[in-house]
This record gives C-alpha cells, sequence and structure tokens, in this order.
C-alpha cells in the first residue's frame, strides 16, 4: 500500500459520520507531486517527498545560465526534435544509483563527480515512467498539454551545447525540490520546455453575396472627375489685360451658348455643353456634337488665255517670218543694247534677292 493510499484511508476514518467529504483541487504543482512520487517507487522503489515546486518563465539565455554546473542533462524529444531539457542533480543521481546497487540511499551525501553515460542508463526507468505519467496527472491543470508527445533523449553534454540546439523562445522551467527521506539530503529535478502557445481559432463568418456589378457601377458613380468648362479661348495684349477691371466687357466674337465644351484635367475634350442656369447660378447642360456641315467643293474656274493678237509685244500671227523683222520691232520699243543693265552689276547687286 502507497502512502499516499494510507493518507485517503486515514481520513475517511477519521471523519465523523454524515459529514461530506471536501472536494480539493487539482493544482499543477500538487499533479506534478503525485507524478514524480509514482514513478520514483514504481521504478527503482525510491520512497521521496516533494517539497516544493516552483515554476517561471524565461528566454532561452537566461534559462540556460540558471541550470547548475553539476546537473546531467537530458534532451527532452518531440517528434524526433530536441525541444527541451530534463536534469537530476547529483544527489538525486546518486539516490538512484543506491537503490539499484545496494537497495536503499546511504546516510551519506554523495561523492562529487561528473555525471556519465552510466548514471543516464540507470536514470532512464525513472525519467521516462515520470514522463509518461505526467500529461495525465496534470490534466485540469495550467500544466495541461505542456508534456504531451514528449519522450527522453540523449544526454546532452553542457549548457552551452544545449544552447546550439534549442530554439530561441520563452521557456517554462519547473524545479521540484527533493527530500531522499534519509540524513537530510536534497535533491533536485528540472523540467524545461517552450511554453505552450494557445491557438484560437478564428471564426470567419460567412459573407453576404455581393452584387459586384451594382457595387462597381456605385463605386464608379461616386469617383470624383473634376471638369473645366471652357467657353471661348482668345488672346489680349498685355495692356488690354491690365487694364480690366470690374464691369468690363471682353467681346467674344463667333462665340454662342452653344460653345462650351467641357475638358478633362489633361485638356482633352470630353463633351459639348449649352450655357444656361439653374436656381440662379451659371450651368452647363450636355449635349450631342452638332454635325459637321459639309459643302460641295466649287469647279475651279478656267482661266482663258487672251488671244494670240492682244499680247504686248507679240506680232500678229500671218504668213511672213516673225523672227525677220524682229530687230526693227526691238528698236521700236525703244530697247537698245545700252539701255540694258550689265551682267556684272546684276550679280553684284547688294540689293538682290
Amino acid at each position: 500500500m502507497t502512502e499516499s493510499t494510507q493518507v485517503t484511508l486515514l481520513r475517511r476514518m477519521t471523519r465523523p459520520q454524515g459529514q461530506e467529504a471536501t472536494v480539493n483541487p487539482l493544482t499543477s504543482s500538487r499533479a506534478v507531486r503525485l507524478a514524480l512520487t509514482k514513478a520514483a517507487n514504481d521504478t527503482v522503489g525510491l520512497v521521496l517527498t516533494v517539497q516544493s515546486v516552483a515554476e517561471e518563465t524565461t528566454d532561452l539565455d537566461d534559462m540556460l545560465g540558471s541550470l547548475a554546473d553539476d546537473l546531467m542533462l537530458v534532451a527532452l524529444q518531440h517528434a524526433d526534435h530536441l525541444v527541451g531539457l530534463i536534469a537530476l542533480d547529483l544527489e538525486m543521481r546518486a539516490a538512484v544509483l543506491e537503490m539499484e546497487t545496494m537497495g536503499a540511499v546511504l546516510a551519506q551525501p554523495a561523492e562529487q563527480r561528473v555525471p556519465t553515460r552510466t548514471d543516464k542508463m540507470l536514470c532512464d526507468p525513472l525519467v521516462a515512467a515520470f514522463l509518461a505519467a505526467f500529461p495525465a496527472a496534470v490534466a485540469g491543470t495550467a500544466l495541461e498539454g505542456w508534456m504531451d508527445g514528449v519522450t527522453p533523449g540523449d544526454r546532452v553534454e553542457n549548457g552551452r551545447a544545449a544552447g546550439l540546439i534549442l530554439a530561441d523562445c520563452t521557456y517554462r522551467i519547473v524545479r521540484l525540490s527533493v527530500d531522499l527521506g534519509v540524513a537530510d539530503r536534497q535533491g533536485q529535478v528540472v523540467m524545461v520546455l517552450p511554453v505552450v502557445q494557445e491557438v484560437t481559432e478564428t471564426v470567419v463568418a460567412p459573407q453576404d453575396a455581393v452584387d459586384w456589378d451594382a457595387t462597381f457601377q456605385d463605386a464608379v458613380s461616386h469617383a470624383p472627375a473634376c471638369l473645366t468648362a471652357l467657353l471661348h479661348r482668345f488672346p489680349v495684349s498685355l495692356a488690354t489685360a491690365q487694364g480690366l477691371q470690374v464691369g468690363s466687357v471682353l467681346p467674344l466674337p463667333g462665340c454662342t451658348v452653344h460653345s462650351v465644351r467641357l475638358l478633362s484635367s489633361d485638356g482633352t475634350g470630353v463633351a459639348q455643353a449649352k450655357l444656361g442656369q439653374v436656381g440662379g447660378y451659371r450651368a452647363v447642360r450636355l449635349e450631342a456634337a452638332p454635325a459637321l456641315q459639309l459643302t460641295d467643293l466649287a469647279e475651279p474656274a478656267t482661266e482663258i488665255a487672251p488671244p494670240m493678237s492682244d499680247t504686248v509685244g507679240m506680232p500678229p500671227m500671218d504668213d511672213e517670218p516673225v523672227l525677220a523683222d524682229l530687230p526693227d520691232r526691238i528698236e521700236q520699243q525703244g530697247i537698245t543694247p545700252d539701255s540694258m543693265p550689265d551682267m556684272a552689276d546684276i550679280l553684284h547687286d547688294p540689293d538682290a534677292p
């Protein structure tokens, strides 16, 4: 009969008749105590008492710095990946070794020495049983799910080697101070694993059916559009512009109320409009562009050459030779060789085009 069973029977015997048993909620600290006590008793027959359970969360560097040099580090694996550590100090390892070799815990402190592979092999049954009982023991507590699916692995040389393998995240450290029950010998078990991140599933509400045609039309209809109404454009002199004042009248030749054009921001023509008013304000109304006025091209006038007899300086056409009396006709016109300009003077004339 185990110690916990004896305590339970003793409480039942001493409870007055008719008094209901008080419900003691299971805490994570109490669950861890029970799991380690049962694992030590079932594997190597070691009866121990867990005096305290301390928890803390810290980052990777601080966690490695808090591990004492005399701890034997054993890897904790999940899906064949190293995720954490479990460590036993010198006194805890020595108590397990003494129980397996001599069947009792010695009444003297353990000898100071470096942990070996033999120590790890002798402690494997206790560590495996503790890890196997842990998930069920902490069900319904704050540590539920923290060590699910975790198994012991190989021994890790030291904290420096662990820092090269472990992920850089937030870790939870659980320290168990153990009373070995002989000569005030105290042991310690340390467990290190990442903090379990609670994943909150976001329920996405189904969206109502959207009429994309209407939505697109509404968005386009409410989009801003800047248009400029141009009635007439004409150049004026600077003097005219400087002389403008309130009440000045500018003539707009050829401009009517139908001459308004709507221009986009880049000056491109958008539509034709008519100038008017609405509620006492200037307004324009879109109209269809006027149809082009097409007219037939006029036939070009045929130039009729004057009769040869009316040509100045040209003799009438008759049977007599024309070139025969050409010198006499030139002399009658007053054109002589002395009256013609010199070619050299023409070539050097500065006013010649």
